[in-house]
């Protein structure tokens, strides 16, 4: 397959000459997100924040409020969980399911310790009543549990005092009764065991006082950390005002709608167009009425160095010989001076410039004294106009027995055996530069780049400047195509034309040939 290339200049021209159906794509795109709105249910946003302190006790650096077990869990996320969803679903009116509520809520913690609560409806108060209950749970999920957490740890810690205060008053009994019986027989040898024993006992009572101490200032603490904690959670900014979708939004949409319709379009247009191309060499010498001379498969070129790699480096195979031979005998040689051979090429058709470009190479390598001109500034061509430039400018050979020129200022035919000049149309609007056209004409087409109507305006084209095609040269060929372009031969051609006057009978005026 040929490779196709899309020109957005074509495509635009294409759109300009179907205006009908790209208006009425664009329309149908811009007019469905229009309906779609228009008739959608609109949907409303409302917004909550709510406060939720970090606890110390629970060591939430992430923003976590619940007990340890749950530490895990931030508040975003418990937000939107089934222990806040369901009973603030079941709080408003109409009900909403917990399932409805996931997909209608949402919460992002937006700074320390805050939590947005976003919540939609089909109407500004569902929207504002939902995030409300939301928040309003959610506070008093937190709360309920700081105060669970706080009065589980405050009871530990009074059970522990409670420990370490009967052993205090345990070692003050102790330390009571040895100093009595100290005092009774203070130079007996149970005197000094005792003495022993009472140091013993102060001591274990001076650490369970401290810690007494530790422990009863450790249940001030909770208590006091659990009462800043339940007190600061609460709803700062309850929703009060529910927004629908921006007018900015609605253009957007539309607007995109009309974007991928013109889209869509210029892909209608193209396709339509390239199914009506001329696609194998039977079809391009019929509708030319000159035979296909020979073919052959290039690569597609684009910039400078890839030209020059061509030109330069590239060694022709039998077959581009072949087919300079093929050239040579459709030009007849003139008593004075080289042979001059014109091809005509499509505008943004650059593998028909590479196959001119691939004949003069191959003539250059049959050393034969080679000229190429070119006469028109195309962009298919642009890099081997750029190449053309680039070797006048450092007065630099192409390779032997080729030359490159452009225009037609410092052309000399007689200095060269056989002179290419190539001269590229615009297939939709084809106009010939004010360098005319010399010797035998031919026309270098690609298979599907063309159909019937663009090379019918080029070749009547060609007729109003005096010249006559004598021969194609077909570039990429279908990997398909077997026919080889040549034209039926007179006992073919009456037989058509009999069937053409059976199908339409003739109604006079020129004779038909």
């Amino acid at each position: 397959m040929p490779e196709q290339r899309i020109d957005l200049r074509r495509v635009l021209w294409l759109m300009r000459r179907q205006r009908t159906i790209v208006a009425a794509c664009v329309l149908v795109g811009a007019l469905l997100p229009g309906m779609v709105i228009l008739l959608g249910s609109t949907s409303y946003t409302a917004t909550s924040v709510v406060l939720v302190p970090t606890s110390d006790a629970n060591n939430a650096a992430g923003g976590t409020t619940v007990s340890a077990a749950n530490g895990n869990v931030t508040d975003s996320a418990l937000a939107v969980s089934s222990a806040v969803l369901a009973p603030a679903g079941s709080s408003v009116t109409p009900r909403v399911t917990p399932l409805e509520a996931q997909h209608r809520v949402s919460a992002t913690p937006v700074a320390t310790n805050l939590v947005q609560i976003t919540a939609t409806g089909s109407s500004p108060r569902s929207a504002e009543t939902l995030a409300n209950a939301v928040a309003t749970r959610l506070v008093a999920f937190v709360t309920s549990s700081s105060q669970s957490d706080g009065s589980s740890a405050v009871a530990g810690l009074q059970a522990q005092a409670a420990e370490l205060t009967k052993q205090v008053n345990k070692y003050d009994q102790e330390i009571r009764a040895e100093q009595a019986s100290i005092q009774a027989s203070p130079n007996s040898a149970i005197a000094q065991q005792g003495t022993q024993l009472l140091a013993s006992l102060t001591t274990a009572q001076a650490d369970a006082t401290l810690q007494l101490q530790s422990v009863n200032s450790q249940i001030a603490g909770a208590k006091l950390n659990s009462a800043a904690t339940t007190g600061g959670t609460s709803v700062i900014q309850p929703a009060s005002s529910a927004a629908g979708p921006s007018l900015f939004i609605r253009i957007l949409a539309i607007v995109i709608g009309a974007v991928v319709g013109l889209l869509i379009s210029a892909a209608i247009v193209t396709i339509r167009r390239r199914d009506s191309n001329l696609t194998t060499r039977d079809e391009i010498a019929a509708v030319a009425g000159v035979p296909v001379v020979f073919s052959l498969s290039v690569r597609h070129l684009t910039r400078s160095s890839e030209w020059l790699t061509l030109l330069r480096e590239y060694e022709p195979d039998p077959m581009d010989m072949w087919n300079v031979r093929k050239v040579l005998s459709e030009v007849d040689a003139p008593e004075v001076g080289g042979r001059v051979l014109t091809v005509i090429t499509l505008a943004d058709d650059s593998a028909s410039m590479a196959g001119v470009a691939h004949l003069a190479v191959a003539s250059a390598a049959m050393d034969i004294s080679t000229s190429l001109v070119l006469t028109s500034d195309d962009p298919g061509s642009r890099g081997l106009s750029d190449a053309c430039d680039l070797l006048t400018a450092r007065n630099e050979a192409v390779r032997p027995n080729l030359r490159l020129f452009k225009g037609s200022s410092s052309l000399d035919e007689e200095e060269s055996a056989l002179t290419f000049i190539s001269i590229v149309v615009n297939p939709d609007q084809p106009k010939f530069p004010a360098f005319v056209a010399r010797g035998v004409v031919m026309m270098a087409i690609s298979a599907g780049s063309v159909d019937q109507e663009q090379l019918a305006r080029v070749l009547i084209a060609v007729g109003r400047e005096g010249l006559s095609v004598r021969g194609l040269v077909v570039t990429n060929p279908m990997s398909g195509d077997r026919s080889l372009g040549s034209l039926p031969n007179a006992s073919e051609q009456v037989t058509q034309f009999l069937q053409r006057r059976a199908l339409e009978p003739w109604t006079g005026g020129a004779d038909v040939r």
